[in-house]
């Protein structure tokens, strides 16, 4: 009769090795060889003809690495399964209109802030942040140089974090 101690150093290595045949992941790969021997210890599989041991513990852990493997394509299902969940949830929110009040607030506020700045800011803001124009687009449309455009920014977007900060959410420029 052959000892667990004698098996687990004779085959543990090479076990560990095919097992990597498998996975890739060299942790996952060390708890399957593992799992295999805990098996082997609570079994008392301990036979005298070491063909046998061999035979049963290669096949255990390639039976081992393809449950592994399934479980791991279950595993990523789901996750794809939730993320595209996630998606259609959003996207039926933003479809519907509909803006939370801590939305409305928040755009109620920023709305209030523009409204309140000096027009040179005010207009340079409109139409950098709320039109999507370029700051060349802006400096040709008003007329004005470029560096202009982006002074104004830059002082319109202080305003707004001054103001709105206080609110505690962040605008970022």
């Amino acid at each position: 009769m052959t000892d667990f101690d004698s098996i687990f150093r004779k085959y543990h290595h090479p076990l560990f090795l095919y097992t990597l045949k498998f996975i890739e992941d060299e942790n996952e790969a060390l708890d399957l060889v593992q799992d295999i021997f805990i098996t082997v210890w609570k079994k008392g599989i301990f036979w005298d003809n070491v063909e046998q041991i061999k035979a049963y513990l290669f096949v255990s852990v390639k039976n081992s690495c393809f449950n592994y493997l399934n479980h791991q394509k279950v595993v990523s299902k789901f996750k794809h399964y939730e993320a595209q969940q996630l998606k259609e949830i959003e996207a039926a929110h933003y479809a519907s209109g509909e803006i939370s009040l801590i939305e409305q607030e928040e755009v109620k506020l920023i709305e209030d802030v523009v409204a309140s700045m000096p027009d040179i800011y005010k207009e340079v803001i409109v139409l950098s942040r709320f039109e999507g124009l370029k700051n060349s687009e802006i400096a040709k449309k008003l007329n004005i140089p470029l560096r202009t455009v982006e002074t104004r920014i830059f002082r319109a977007l202080l305003i707004l974090k001054e103001k709105v900060c206080k609110k505690s959410f962040f605008i970022q420029t």
